[in-house]
């Protein structure tokens, strides 16, 4: 939901409970004014009648539509006004209706009289009715001038923040290029725009110093480890005995490994990086095919049975060397962790899915765990742990899904596109 959208209607949910609330304070104040009204209306109306009875001095009982005069012949209690509520039939309605009474005595020339005088009350129910009507088709109209100026106003508001959005979606950290933001009067805009082209430069930066640290480390460490390599090959052609032997032959191995160790933090530090990036699809089948060929022989000679089915072609947007990586990572992890005795490797390429399938030893563990990075199946081997973590780092900055599943001795990656 939007921020305008929800900025209305909050507005409008308060707008409402103001509304009930005001409803209830009009209802009282309204019907608190009409009854002082009524009450000024009917002492305006014993006025008159107290100069009609001066005129008039009747002696017999006057009963008429809404006023009643009763002579009395004995004293009685004066100028004291008696206000009530009573039912009284309405002529011109011709039904019963609620009115305002008002009782009171009075001495006119020297005589005494009881005065009733009648007013029809106007009810609360009316008062309710008029009032709840009144702020309905207020709050409607309300409502539609909120939603028609919000929506107006957010389109030449949140303009420039629209701007910026559009800025940051086209931002590409190895342009090396900072963000063109529109200019905005705005204040709030006019900070969150510096805060993000400060950031901007500071990302640039930290992405360009990386970038050349990684380069830098890749291509320094071979210089050093390819003279500690040469040096142990000529050290290994000199007259050493077989531990001497045994020391040289572990420590090139060593060097080895940390010549594959940089390579490999190199890789994951590019994809980390976003280097590599692929606008077009590339052909899995054709990939796997390619590089297959290359591993038959192998295959062969450790003896593991190889089937595979690629008959449906697939397409993924990734970049052809990343592709290559994954499957020979994928390829050498189940090749490296197959069964020496009847071991077998299973590909199925469809649907979108490539599902690599193989014997090995069962694991003792989540095969999730496998994943992260320097993370063996077994500790004591020659590998760096880290084929299936750039595995899962490849998939992830392609949109690609990977699932690992041990049951017992067979072993089974899927990963879909």
């Amino acid at each position: 939901m939007k921020l305008i959208t929800k900025i209305v209607l909050i507005f409008l949910g308060l707008s409402l409970l103001v509304f009930i609330i005001g409803g209830v304070v009009t209802v009282q104040i309204i019907t608190s004014e009409v009854k002082k009204e009524e009450r000024w209306f009917l002492q305006e109306r014993l006025r008159s009648t107290e100069r009609y009875i001066e005129k008039r001095e009747p002696t017999k009982d006057i009963i008429r539509d809404k006023v009643i005069i009763l002579p009395q012949k004995d004293s009685i209690q004066i100028d004291e006004l008696v206000f009530s509520d009573t039912v009284v039939h309405h002529s011109t309605l011709e039904r019963p209706e609620l009115h305002n009474k008002l009782d009171v005595g009075k001495k006119i020339n020297g005589r005494f009289y009881k005065i009733t005088l009648y007013d029809i009350i106007i009810e609360q129910d009316d008062i309710i009715d008029g009032v709840i009507e009144s702020l309905f088709k207020t709050y409607i109209l309300l409502f539609v001038v909120v939603i028609l100026g919000s929506w107006l106003l957010s389109k030449k508001l949140l303009t420039p923040f629209e701007r910026t959005l559009s800025a940051i979606k086209t931002f590409d950290i190895k342009e090396n290029e900072g963000f063109h933001l529109p200019k905005t009067s705005t204040y709030e805009f006019k900070r969150l725009n510096e805060f993000i082209d400060l950031m901007s430069r500071k990302v640039m930066d930290d992405y360009q110093s990386l970038k050349e640290f990684t380069e830098n480390a890749s291509h320094e460490i071979q210089t050093p480890i390819s003279i500690a390599r040469g040096k142990l090959e000529l050290l290994s052609d000199t007259k050493l005995d077989e531990e001497q032997n045994h020391l040289v032959s572990e420590a090139s191995k060593s060097l080895n490994n940390l010549s594959k160790l940089g390579k490999t933090l190199t890789l994951l530090a590019k994809i980390d990086n976003q280097e590599f990036d692929q606008k077009e699809g590339e052909d899995v089948g054709l990939h796997l095919e390619n590089l297959l060929a290359e591993y038959e022989e192998l295959v062969y000679l450790k003896g593991i049975s190889l089937t595979y089915n690629l008959n449906e072609t697939v397409e993924w947007n990734i970049h052809p060397v990343l592709l290559d990586i994954l499957i020979t990572n994928l390829l050498n992890n189940a090749i490296k962790h197959n069964l020496k005795e009847n071991g077998f490797i299973k590909i199925q390429l469809s649907d979108n899915k490539l599902i690599i399938e193989n014997s090995g030893k069962q694991l003792d563990h989540d095969p999730k765990l496998l994943f992260a990075r320097f993370k063996k199946g077994n500790q004591s081997s020659n590998s760096l742990g880290l084929g299936l973590a750039i595995i899962q780092k490849i998939c992830k900055v392609t949109g690609l899904s990977i699932e690992y599943i041990n049951k017992e001795e067979v072993h089974q990656i899927t990963i879909n596109s």
